[in-house]
């Protein structure tokens, strides 16, 4: 095995374990639940969208250094500020960072019904907003010991759901269009793209770091590793989510008044048992923790430094942050993914066009400068 081949496949790693959230867990699992007649054409619109469309991102980002500012530099100063802040503001408190405590709460209350969202949330925000106030070690021991859980307890449950599971025949009315254009709807749900607009360049840096020394300053060795790290990424993705939207196919008729936060604990049940239901929510519900710790953070520090120029304390602003966390979680999740629909439904294709013109104009004007 080549050095190069190696180090893209430890830096496609980091990419798959970055943008496999317990989001991504739940969403193929819909999927696989409304489209079971034709969960081949969802998978393929849900490939393109939630795979192939974020790694063409994080590519062309990491052509431009993984700077958001100089890879958005042609929308302009004003532009540019208000793409960076609508983008924060999804994945933070208005977005993302509530729909990770819907995701968190889902496989609790499957296991224990009678704990309450208002009461879920109130604790699970407030533990949040305690850990982002230092988020360092507290967030790279929960990294270290329940990322590997996490991903050994889905792929665990995949398995046994898929051996224990029920048949593929499954008859309806949706058509072959519907499932495509739905799969490809839902994908982008994921947000993993407009997550490349602001992480690529911590995957840039790392991407940089894993090279030896002398090549760390080397476009072409960088771009090179860049393109390995993100097939890699890729089809880890795609495997990962092709398996869940199966056992969401599997299992679909006996998921019908299941909500959408609280399949996967609910498919834990039915395969394995209640012991692998309560494990599965816990191991998810303390590596959301890290995750929404994480964007708490991030969204406090962006408005902290970047906004208010560090004119008021942080303290103040982290609390306000967590406020409007909980409050938008008592949203609940489908009414989060609602409104988050709508808002990507405009940006999406927009943002498709933008990262196409971007990788055309570096390889066409600045990779031929060089």
């Amino acid at each position: 095995m080549s050095s190069m081949f190696s180090k893209s496949i430890v830096s496609g790693c980091a990419i798959f374990s970055m943008l496999f959230g317990s989001g991504n867990v739940v969403f193929p699992l819909i999927l696989g639940k409304i489209y079971a007649d034709n969960w081949l054409l969802a998978l393929v619109g849900w490939l393109v969208a939630a795979v192939a469309i974020p790694m063409l991102g994080y590519y062309g980002a990491m052509l431009f250094d993984g700077d958001n500012k100089k890879y958005l530099a042609p929308l302009g100063k004003h532009l540019t500020f208000a793409v960076i802040f609508l983008i924060m503001m999804m994945v933070g408190p208005l977005g993302v960072g509530a729909r990770i405590v819907n995701v968190a709460f889902g496989g609790i209350h499957n296991v224990a019904p009678q704990i309450s969202l208002p009461l879920f949330s109130g604790i699970y925000t407030l533990l949040t907003v305690i850990l982002a106030y230092n988020p360092g070690k507290v967030i790279q021991i929960i990294g270290v010991i329940f990322t590997p859980l996490k991903f050994g307890g889905v792929a665990a449950i995949v398995l046994g759901a898929l051996y224990f599971g029920g048949s593929f025949e499954h008859t309806g009315e949706t058509t072959n269009m519907a499932a495509l254009m739905n799969g490809f709807n839902m994908g982008y749900q994921t947000m993993d793209l407009t997550a490349a607009l602001f992480a690529a360049g911590g995957v840039y840096c790392y991407i940089k770091n894993v090279l030896p020394e002398s090549e760390r300053e080397n476009k072409k060795s960088i771009v090179k590793l860049a393109k390995g790290a993100c097939i890699i990424g890729g089809l880890l993705l795609a495997i990962a989510y092709l398996g869940l939207l199966l056992i969401g196919v599997q299992y679909s008729d006996q998921l019908v008044d299941t909500p959408s936060e609280e399949i996967f604990s609910r498919i834990a049940e039915l395969a394995m048992g209640l012991s692998a239901s309560w494990f599965v929510s816990i191991v998810i519900a303390v590596s959301c923790l890290a995750t929404a710790t994480f964007l708490c953070s991030a969204f406090t520090d962006y408005i902290h430094q970047d906004i208010l120029k560090g004119k008021f304390k942080r303290t103040p602003i982290l609390i306000t942050v967590g406020l409007t966390i909980f409050s938008m979680s008592l949203l609940g999740f489908g009414q989060i993914c609602q409104i988050l629909g709508m808002i990507l439904e405009k940006i999406y294709p927009i943002l498709m066009v933008f990262i196409g013109c971007r990788i055309f104009y570096y390889y066409a004007v600045i990779n031929k400068r060089k």
